[in-house]
């Protein structure tokens, strides 16, 4: 929204984005005042901020005064224009979106539908370049919330070149998903995992049984506790996590473990899994620990001693 060619977007640049969108989209649908000042609660519930959002993105887009937030001027800015954007749009928006159906909406229902479907590169160029004239109309008109890997795979923003941003099958399927009512959404449901007390048992050999550590999901990865060794650690387990298996001599595959517990947070933070399921999926990872715990001693010589 800089007006910049970005060469690559990082996950932070992409959150911001669909936050900025998502504080307009609250703005046209209570009909605030542009310049209303917000309570904490009101960011959250009205524009979908995570508590992650409070602590990283807050300040980024508001300041503070009296107990209560308004937008930053540069922001007030942005927002402003896009809502004029999306004004002008409006007019045209239901023809828009009939013309965008009838030509990709049918390109897609073709592949999706059809197993003998052969995938025309042509006739989607085609498709694309008649497309013109309409895609900013509807990007405005309907603002769309896109996923994070679009805007990161391609290193685009669509705002600072929206018929370059849309030059691409996926792109005009996230479109054609939010004409249908099928877009992605601000979700907040991670935040119902976030500081929940949970376990992860893993055997040890040292010990000859489980130990049990005490795990919580945080904004910024997990808080873990057993006996000595308490604190913070990334969302790969790097930090209080890995200093007790290693402290334990335990024997695992740690990038494995790390990349899950990576995803495994991943998937919480986004809303697409619940606290039991987390539970779950935790306990798994732990399991797997063990297993390859007890099997690096199930045949070992009794004169090796190794740890």
């Amino acid at each position: 929204m800089t007006g910049e060619e970005l060469m690559s977007v990082s996950e932070t640049t992409a959150r911001r984005r669909n936050l900025l969108v998502s504080i307009v989209r609250g703005i046209l649908k209570e009909n605030y005042e542009v310049t209303r000042e917000y309570t904490v609660a009101e960011i959250e519930t009205v524009f979908h901020f995570r508590k992650r959002d409070i602590v990283y993105n807050l300040d980024f887009f508001f300041e503070q005064r009296s107990g209560k937030f308004i937008l930053k001027t540069e922001k007030l800015d942005e927002a402003q224009k896009i809502i004029r954007n999306h004004h002008q749009a409006l007019g045209q928006l239901e023809t828009a979106k009939v013309l965008f159906i009838k030509s990709f909406g049918r390109f897609y229902d073709d592949d999706e539908n059809s197993e003998g479907f052969s995938f025309d590169h042509e006739r989607l160029r085609s498709i694309f370049s008649d497309l013109h004239p309409v895609i900013p109309i509807l990007h405005w008109g309907m603002l769309p919330i896109l996923s994070k890997w679009l805007m990161i795979n391609s290193g685009r923003l669509p705002e600072n070149d929206i018929i370059d941003f849309y030059d691409h099958y996926h792109m005009l399927t996230a479109l054609l998903k939010e004409i249908r009512g099928r877009g992605e959404k601000m979700e907040t449901k991670g935040d119902d995992t976030l500081n929940k007390k949970m376990t992860f048992s893993v055997y040890t050999r040292r010990w000859g049984h489980p130990n049990v550590y005490r795990i919580e999901r945080t904004v910024d990865g997990w808080e873990v506790r057993h006996i000595a060794i308490n604190g913070k650690c990334a969302k790969d387990g790097e930090g209080a996590l890995m200093r007790n298996l290693h402290h334990d001599s335990i024997f695992f595959p740690e990038e494995g473990v790390k990349c899950a517990l990576s995803n495994l947070w991943d998937d919480a933070e986004e809303g697409e899994i619940g606290l039991e399921e987390l539970q779950i999926r935790l306990q798994q990872v732990a399991d797997w620990i063990s297993s390859v715990e007890k099997a690096v001693g199930e045949n070992q010589p009794d004169w090796v001693q190794y740890c």
